[in-house]
């Protein structure tokens, strides 16, 4: 019972951002992508696509699409990561003219999606299933630790480039710094890393929500574990019709309490259509321990390897009682953050702290809008005018310093 409670929660809060708003969209997108993967969205709006296959240190067979660049490629092409419970659909479901890796292929670059391990499109090992307990068996750590430094080295290895530009968002931007901190050898394999609402330091968090579910976590854990579960918010081919059934327009008036506490309100941004699409290819699944472990970090505030709450266990995984926290100052990689003043789920002054702890930050971005929330930037109206092109303006103004030397 308590993992249905759970899991409907979670469902909810997704399910209603922009239902009974503004039913004008500025996306040239159609309902039914909703229910195409991201290789199909690609092809649809006339970009080319390949789908590539990488193997992690420990096994795992993490699945990458690339969209060459249109007018040449630049010298160094483009990586980005996705957020969590989410899949590199971040990048492309608000259609051509919009997405940022079209936008960015329209600009010659090269652009490279990762998927984190445990989503719809990385869901293979070696040696393990699904059903497995041991294939779930990993947090944010392994996803920084092994997939985004196993990706990072695919796209160098094909491309023949020294260096790539690094997007993440959330997740994707977190895990960056796990890899970077704890394998400081690749600070030099990433020109630039743009962290969009980089998700380390989220005690701040305003939501009243995501703070009574982290004070949960250990309870939850438990429930799932008892009845072999060990994936969380899996992809279902049918979720998208579930959410409309849950959520129908146009006055949902728990839904839009939930998704305005989680992430911050900005009604005026997201559409009914746009959101339909996105129910279709989120959530993309993650592991209960993954789960875990953002709970520890919302509670505690400390950016640090996963606390397993028994000191023998503690020990014998890290050699010590004391709980490893990744050293920021490693991060060498020049670092540029771009932050909303809305955002619920990773409030601004913990980006600020972030930014107080690095090393080589060369530039801060508040975004211009003081309603600016955490879906917004993937999901917002006008995320190209407001984020896209600073990103795209610091990735280009970056290729040109460093082809130049």
């Amino acid at each position: 019972m308590m993992l249905r409670i759970g899991s409907l929660v979670v469902l909810l809060f997704v399910v209603d951002f922009g239902l009974g708003f503004n039913h004008s969209s500025p996306f040239l997108v159609e309902e039914k992508d909703a229910l195409l993967t991201v290789p199909q969205l690609i092809r649809k709006y006339g970009y080319k696509v390949e789908e590539h296959e990488v193997v992690t240190e420990d096994g795992y067979l993490l699945t990458m699409f690339r969209i060459p660049g249109r007018k040449g490629a630049k010298e160094y092409p483009i990586f980005m990561m996705h957020s969590l419970f989410s899949s590199c659909a971040d990048w492309v479901l608000i259609g051509r003219k919009h997405g940022l890796a079209y936008l960015l292929a329209d600009r010659g670059y090269d652009v490279w999606m990762g998927n984190a391990r445990g989503n719809r499109y990385s869901r293979k090992h070696r040696r393990l299933s699904t059903v497995s307990s041991q294939f779930w068996d990993f947090t944010f750590h392994e996803i920084g630790y092994y997939d985004v430094t196993a990706l990072i080295d695919y796209v160098l290895d094909r491309t023949g480039a020294e260096r790539l530009q690094y997007i993440g968002f959330s997740q994707g931007a977190m895990t960056s710094f796990v890899a970077l901190s704890s394998r400081p050898e690749y600070n030099e394999k990433i020109l630039q890393l743009h962290a969009m609402s980089p998700a380390v330091y989220m005690y701040r968090s305003g939501s009243a929500l995501i703070r009574v579910l982290a004070s949960l976590a250990t309870p939850i854990r438990d429930v799932f574990t008892s009845v072999g579960k060990y994936e969380f918010l899996p992809f279902n081919e049918q979720q998208y019709y579930l959410f409309r059934w849950l959520c129908p327009a146009p006055e949902q008036k728990i839904c839009r309490a939930i998704i305005y506490d989680v992430v911050g309100p900005n009604p005026a941004q997201l559409d009914v259509k746009m959101l339909r699409i996105f129910l279709g290819h989120f959530p993309a699944g993650a592991s209960v321990k993954q789960v875990t472990h953002y709970a520890q970090i919302i509670k505690d505030g400390i950016f640090r390897q996963l606390d397993y709450e028994d000191p023998k266990k503690n020990h014998q995984v890290y050699g010590s009682e004391q709980v490893p926290r990744y050293n920021l100052s490693r991060v060498t990689t020049p670092v540029r953050t771009y932050y909303g003043y809305n955002d619920n789920t990773v409030v601004y002054l913990n980006v600020l702290q972030l930014e107080s702890e690095l090393p080589n930050v060369v530039s801060s971005y508040p975004v211009p809008d003081k309603r600016f929330s955490h879906v917004d930037f993937i999901l917002a109206n006008y995320v190209k005018e407001m984020l896209y092109k600073e990103i795209i303006k610091n990735v280009e103004h970056t290729e040109r310093s460093a082809s130049s030397k």
